[in-house]
């Protein structure tokens, strides 16, 4: 595969940032090329050269936002460590704005579930090894979903419960489902 060219890849980042801190500070809907352009400082004909959308874009973003999860949570088995991935999920989410306001704004819940979907299918849950892949997906669309609900219900309580009381409280539940008390 060729690399790609120095300058596309810095008119793509800055695209893609400019496109970020727009998404922080303004609805997606009212997100415009024109606007994005003049932000970026480039010409509508080299955004057109890249994306064929601003929804286009989003789905690089989205697939920048997946990876860098991934890699952050690489070193382990998501599924063997349920703990550890949530933990992370919570910091990682926590420090990062745009996660943040992609999780807690029910307006862009479309955006947030393909993110989901992005990173699910980028960590092998090696444990599940075996396990038929309905089985798998099920388990993976439930620990994903139910991580992600809590983190919501944490943030509306204003974060009141400190983190690791909230993690661990949340590791519980999802483990044992019913069982936890």
């Amino acid at each position: 595969m060729a690399k790609e060219d120095l300058r596309v890849q810095r008119t793509k980042k800055v695209l893609k940032d400019n496109f970020k801190d727009m998404l922080l500070n303004m609805d997606y809907e009212r997100i415009t090329i024109k606007d994005l352009c003049e932000k970026s400082m480039i010409n509508r004909r080299t955004f057109y050269l890249h994306y064929d959308s601003i929804d286009d874009l989003m789905k690089d973003v989205l697939n920048d936002m997946s990876l860098e999860f991934s890699e952050y949570t690489k070193d382990y088995d998501h599924f063997a460590e349920p703990e550890r991935i949530i933990k992370d999920y919570f910091e990682f989410t926590n420090a990062n704005p745009l996660y943040e306001k992609l999780n807690n704004n029910s307006d862009l819940d479309y955006i947030r579930e393909q993110l989901i979907i992005k990173v699910a299918d980028q960590n092998e849950f090696s444990s599940l090894k075996g396990v038929p892949d309905d089985k798998k997906i099920m388990i993976k669309v439930f620990v994903n979903s139910a991580t992600v609900a809590l983190y919501r219900l944490w943030c509306k309580d204003n974060k009141r419960i400190p983190m690791d009381k909230f993690i661990k409280d949340a590791v519980e539940l999802i483990t044992k489902g019913y069982n936890y008390k």
